[in-house]
Order: C-alpha cells, then sequence, then structure tokens
C-alpha cells in the first residue's frame, strides 16, 4: 500500500523519520540549499539537452559557492540513489523521486563548481531529467522566489504518481 509521506517523513527521510542521523542530514541539506539559492547572483549554470538525458555545469567564481556546490550537488546524488527524497509538494520533485530507480547520474567536482550528467533509458524519465534540468537554471536564475514555486511538468510526460 503506497502512502503520502507526512511532514514528519519529509525531515526524516522515506521510511527514516525516527533517525537523528537522516534528520540531521536533511536540516544541513535544506540550509546548503537556502543558502546557494540566496547567493545564486553568484552562480552560471549551463544545460545541454541529450537524447537520453542532459549534461549541466554549475560554476562560480565565489569560494564559498563552490563549497556549498561541492557538498550540495553529491547530497542529492545520494538523496536519489536512497530514495530519500523531499519537497514532496512539488511535482517534479516527487516524480524524480519515484523514478530514481530509472535515473544514472555522475557528478564530476571541478575547481570552479560540478559537471553533472543525468540520463535514463526511459524516455518518459528522460523527459523528467531534462526538466528538473531546466527548473534547476530557474533557481540559478530567481533563487528563493522560484524555490517557492511549483515546479511544472511536462505536458508528454506521463506521470507515475497521483496528482
Amino acid at each position: 500500500m503506497n502512502t503520502i509521506p507526512s511532514k514528519i517523513q519529509l525531515a526524516g527521510g522515506h521510511g527514516g523519520r525516527h533517525d537523528p542521523d537522516r534528520v540531521a542530514r536533511h536540516q544541513h541539506d535544506q540550509v546548503v540549499f537556502h543558502r546557494l539559492l540566496s547567493l545564486h547572483e553568484h552562480v552560471q549554470r549551463d544545460l545541454e539537452l541529450r537524447p537520453d538525458g542532459i549534461r549541466a555545469r554549475t560554476r562560480s567564481d565565489d569560494p564559498e559557492v563552490v563549497a556549498l556546490l561541492h557538498d550540495h550537488v553529491p547530497a542529492m546524488k545520494q538523496r536519489l540513489h536512497e530514495n530519500f527524497g523531499l519537497r514532496f509538494w512539488d511535482p517534479a520533485f516527487a516524480e524524480l523521486f519515484a523514478q530514481h530507480d530509472k535515473v544514472e547520474m555522475e557528478i564530476s567536482l571541478l575547481p570552479d563548481g560540478v559537471m553533472i550528467e543525468e540520463r535514463s533509458t526511459d524516455p518518459n524519465v528522460v523527459t523528467l531529467i531534462q526538466a528538473h534540468g531546466q527548473v534547476i537554471n530557474l533557481f540559478v536564475a530567481h533563487g528563493q522566489q522560484q524555490a517557492q514555486q511549483e515546479s511544472p511538468l511536462p505536458a508528454e510526460y506521463q506521470r507515475v504518481l497521483r496528482p
């Protein structure tokens, strides 16, 4: 039986709502994410849509931003791998975590940021990966204002979760 995660589960992650380590990880990830949003004007991002997903380079001349990216991006890869979801209220993020087992991600830490490649052999998931990549571009462009908005799903994406 599928259940909708409660606010407590959001803090602790799927299946780990009482695990203090996961709660602490989630809180740390939130602090890093919000700091990146506050520094969004110091971030540059190039997104390449590919037939099987995306390639994105996110970089900065600000050492604090680079350190935050080096923390944030591997943490998000780990969360996806573990299905330790977040932003369950946001359709694109909820769908991405629901499809986590169909996403391959490679990260390269660069002196000025990160290079990310996300791909899938499932064309529906490719559409989702590309939409998520574009949402991250919007976070970079608009910071906290954008992060408060739901991320739209492409019309052609076939949802696996009920709205």
